[in-house]
């Protein structure tokens, strides 16, 4: 399950797993990480981090406190603008 860079196809379904389960909750070990994570074929700790990237970029964490991963990706950014909201 090995690889570098993620695909925009490949984020578009981490965002979407972002959507569907609470941020707090997110984990390598979550049904629902582990069940995408096969899909995309990522190990579920590869799609729980690129998770926290995109919560760096959520204003609702932000407004609490809460902060993300520190790095990551123009493409995270890119997703993030497009869909979130939508």
């Amino acid at each position: 399950m090995a690889k570098n860079n993620w695909s925009r196809e490949e984020t578009i379904v981490a965002f979407n797993v972002y959507c569907k389960i609470p941020f707090k909750n997110s984990s390598k070990t979550h049904p629902t990480v582990i069940e995408y994570a096969n899909i995309i074929r990522r190990s579920p700790s590869a799609l729980n981090m690129k998770i926290g990237n995109l919560g760096r970029l959520d204003p609702e964490l932000k407004k609490r406190g809460v902060t993300g991963l520190v790095n990551g990706s123009k493409l995270e950014e890119i997703i993030w603008d497009e869909f979130h909201g939508n």
